[in-house]
């Protein structure tokens, strides 16, 4: 991998990583292996619930026992654990809601603004539904894509070298203990003068 995976949160039911980003989650159709496989070498019965955008970085929470993956897999159908991200878009926004359809799907994307400046607008973007690429494909939508984006973002795609895009916050209850955690990855080097052009 390109950067060390760090780990969060480790115990008997969960375990919580900081993928760098450019690693996909999970294998790719050429058969390149991602976070996942590499993690599930060293333990089998691993099990994925989630996914994160190869170009994006940030939290991802894998299972480790039975209790676990019929909790997160609850959670994630329910949307009781809490996304939370961290982006910056190529243009000006105001605190909102993003409810467009995705592939003729409800989706929602609630909007903060951080700060604004420079043409960019540094916001944190909480998931309320788990729709593909939702929150790149709501910016896009929006017509205010996420910088960097290769995919969806136009021209903006040449605003940075990554997609601004880290999974910022994740907040679940614990499958044995019932505690909530709140597990939080900080922004990572290589988005962080991004950041510094909105304020």
């Amino acid at each position: 991998m390109a950067e060390p995976v760090r780990i969060v949160f480790q115990d008997d039911h969960l375990l919580v990583v900081d993928k760098p980003a450019g690693q996909a989650t999970q294998a790719d159709r050429k058969g390149e292996p991602g976070l996942y496989d590499v993690l599930r070498d060293s333990e089998p019965t691993l099990a994925l619930h989630h996914r994160l955008d190869r170009a994006a970085s940030g939290l991802v929470v894998f299972g480790r026992s039975g209790l676990a993956n019929r909790a997160l897999a609850d959670g994630f159908r329910t949307h009781t654990i809490q996304r939370t991200y961290e982006a910056v878009l190529a243009g000006i926004v105001s605190d909102g809601t993003w409810n467009a359809p995705i592939d003729g799907k409800p989706a929602r994307s609630d909007v903060r603004v951080q700060s604004s400046a420079n043409g960019f607008t540094a916001v944190v973007l909480t998931l309320h539904t788990g729709r593909t690429h939702q929150l790149r494909r709501h910016a896009a939508m929006n017509g205010t894509p996420i910088a960097g984006d290769r995919r969806y973002g136009g021209s903006s795609a040449r605003a940075w070298n990554r997609l601004a895009l880290h999974a910022a916050r994740l907040e679940l209850t614990h499958p044995s203990t019932g505690e909530r955690l709140i597990l939080e990855s900080p922004l990572p080097d290589s988005l962080t003068p991004l950041w510094a052009l909105t304020t």
